[in-house]
């Protein structure tokens, strides 16, 4: 076997990967994730960009099993110049709050149909340069959040990676001309498949992704919504509830609830819980289970630590294990240990 023969066996499986991980996540987000702001745009930018994501990585599944001759096809390039926009409608779907659109954002679907009149190797190139805007884009969103970025270390890790990947394919894009088309696809599917495999990591290793990235650029873009609200007596409300009402106990605790006991609105509560503890709900009410949790391991030395994690509210003990390694760097039974 070939090197050439490795890599290609190897990126073929990654590919693989990563067409039924966009399939997944396309069903995820149609189904399920209610905490996301959701639009018929949206829903309709999605599904566009995680299908054709999932179409390109099925073309490069054929180059490396068939040796299929993508840059010569129409069908690779219409793909690869969908993409950038439907990514960018997304994506404002996602991040900004009540998004309107104006006449001038047609101008972002003309840019694809327009590419039907370019000859077909003219089409990738273009896609390419296309693409640069939307990248330049996600640049400024970056850096227009920079205040929040001491607040979600991890949020801003996820939004780097994902930043570089882009970043990649768009040097991959424009070296094309000078690329051998085998190096290209092989990069490209590669890169695609890598940050695939970021999205999918992220959102299995830390679920409120999604929903704190959404808070940052609410709190960095929209008018407050705490107007009018008496913020210290809604703070005093909340610390009454979380430390002597112990809600933080029902396993099924939610935004929505904790809302409606403050007679707020949940981006109310949401802005108001960020604002004052430098956190989004769900780490919020962690926070709490924690600190719970740790003054039953030490007062109550006979409890097991599975009746802990069910007393604060836990849902299974790897959940708690995990929260409580985050929250203070060991385990429960560590903890409790170094503190008896």
């Amino acid at each position: 076997m070939t090197i050439s023969t490795l890599s290609y066996q190897i990126s073929a499986l990654l590919t693989g990967f990563s067409l039924v991980s966009a399939i997944i996540l396309l069903f995820a987000y149609v189904f399920f994730l209610d905490d996301m702001r959701k639009s018929n745009a949206g829903r309709l930018a999605c599904t566009a960009m995680l299908l054709s994501l999932a179409s390109l990585q099925y073309a490069h599944y054929l180059f490396f099993t068939q040796g299929t001759d993508l840059l010569s096809s129409r069908v690779y390039g219409t793909i690869l110049v969908i993409i950038p926009p439907t990514f960018f409608f997304f994506g404002r779907e996602v991040l900004f709050p009540n998004v309107q659109y104006r006449w001038f954002d047609a101008l972002h679907v003309i840019a694809p149909v327009a590419s039907f009149a370019l000859a077909i190797e003219m089409i990738p190139g273009y896609a390419f340069l296309f693409g640069t805007a939307y990248t330049f884009w996600f640049a400024c969103i970056l850096y227009k959040l920079k205040d929040q970025r001491s607040r979600y270390k991890f949020e801003f890790f996820f939004f780097g990676m994902f930043a570089v990947m882009a970043l990649v394919a768009l040097v991959l894009g424009l070296s094309l001309p000078y690329l051998d088309a085998s190096i290209f696809y092989l990069s490209y599917s590669n890169a695609i498949s890598l940050a695939m495999m970021l999205i999918v990591a992220a959102l299995l290793i830390f679920p409120e992704l999604l929903s704190d990235i959404m808070l940052i650029t609410e709190i960095a873009y929209a008018k407050s919504k705490l107007q009018g609200v008496d913020t210290p007596l809604k703070i005093a409300e909340l610390d009454e509830l979380m430390i002597n009402g112990k809600h933080y106990e029902n396993e099924d605790l939610s935004l929505a609830i904790v809302a409606d006991l403050l007679e707020l609105s949940t981006h109310q509560l949401s802005e108001l819980i960020n604002t004052q503890h430098g956190c989004g709900f769900p780490k919020f009410v962690r926070q709490h289970r924690i600190d719970a949790a740790k003054k039953l391991l030490i007062s109550q030395t006979s409890a097991s630590v599975l009746s802990v994690s069910m007393m604060t509210g836990f849902k299974s003990q790897s959940n708690f294990y995990t929260a409580f390694k985050e929250i203070t760097g060991q385990s429960p039974a560590g903890y409790r240990k170094e503190n008896r």
